[in-house]
């Protein structure tokens, strides 16, 4: 019975974090570009911010100096004076426990993906790129001083920049020391 019960929690624990379908705290467009990518690719899911404690979510909001949404950006990313949007999500597969030594945030290496779609004068957005990565929950996109980069909270691990490249995006790595 208790190993039921505890797969049962493993389970359920999994889809509270990255299950969540809701994606009603974006923009109708995005919303609708990203329900749109999601129906045709069943591997990924939306991650929501409850995927972290709100304990540790303000941390987060306190280093960036304002709230972010860590797993969603919006900025005009190719220079072409139209919004553009990104999003964190999960894909398909275990997630590797790390250990003990670990805060909850870290402990866990997840499959994920950042996704960006490009904006169009019309309104309408087009997945310009996607970049499959292995992080933990603290995880974040932003756009800050002219780049669109992704990181991990207190970490300089799998730090990466998106650079615009004609209708696409190149990853920068940064190497840390």
């Amino acid at each position: 019975m208790k190993i039921l019960l505890g797969t049962f929690f493993v389970l359920i624990s999994g889809f509270c974090v990255f299950g969540q379908k809701s994606v009603a705290s974006l923009k109708p467009a995005h919303t609708s570009a990203l329900e749109r990518f999601l129906s045709e690719n069943k591997d990924y899911g939306f991650m929501s911010e409850n995927a972290l404690e709100n304990e540790y979510l303000k941390e987060v909001y306190k280093w960036f100096k304002k709230p972010i949404k860590p797993y969603y950006a919006v900025a005009d990313f190719n220079r072409d004076k139209v919004l553009d949007f990104a999003v964190i999500l999960s894909r398909k597969g275990e997630s590797k426990d790390l250990g003990k030594a670990f805060s909850i945030e870290h402990r866990f290496e997840h499959k994920l993906a950042v996704v960006i779609f490009n904006g169009d004068k019309k309104g309408g957005f087009t997945k310009a790129f996607i970049e499959d990565v292995k992080a933990p929950s603290a995880c974040f996109i932003n756009f800050e001083d002219k780049q669109l980069y992704f990181g991990v909270f207190e970490s300089d691990a799998n730090t990466m920049i998106f650079k615009p490249v004609g209708k696409g995006y190149i990853v920068k790595r940064l190497k840390t020391q």
